[in-house]
């Protein structure tokens, strides 16, 4: 299987290398297309909204990032920089269009982070909900 996908330009790293060092993950980040990850399916099946912090980190890089859908569109996302999936071929259609105009979608990833989590953006909204 790494082969396979090596063989298509991807590059497999072992996450515990990432994990010990800050600058590696940043790095790794900033040198990476963008991200493709799969959620937990309780996440997936109970609709729950959940969204990693990784990718959070990959959309204020610029990153694009195709992720399984878990309701999070509901808030945000699915669109342009930040493409969801229930089905492989939706996964397909998500990386084409990424390749089809990277600029736009990477101008939206970091347009969506700074919108939706940016610090000051999420302290405040945690306040207000807190009345403080």
């Amino acid at each position: 299987m790494r082969k396979k996908f090596e063989q298509n330009d991807w590059r497999l790293t072992s996450p515990l290398q990432l994990s010990v060092d800050y600058w590696l993950y940043r790095d790794y980040i900033q040198r990476s297309k963008g991200e493709f990850t799969v959620a937990k399916d309780q996440y997936v099946r109970l609709d729950t909204g959940w969204f990693s912090d990784r990718s959070a980190c990959y959309l204020a890089a610029g990153r694009p990032v195709i992720t399984q859908e878990t309701g999070f569109t509901k808030n945000y996302g699915g669109k342009e920089g930040l493409l969801s999936f229930r089905t492989v071929g939706e996964v397909a259609d998500a990386v084409n269009s990424i390749n089809a105009d990277y600029r736009k979608h990477s101008r939206a990833a970091r347009a969506l982070a700074r919108d939706i989590f940016e610090a000051e953006t999420v302290l405040k909204s945690i306040l207000d909900r807190a009345r403080i």
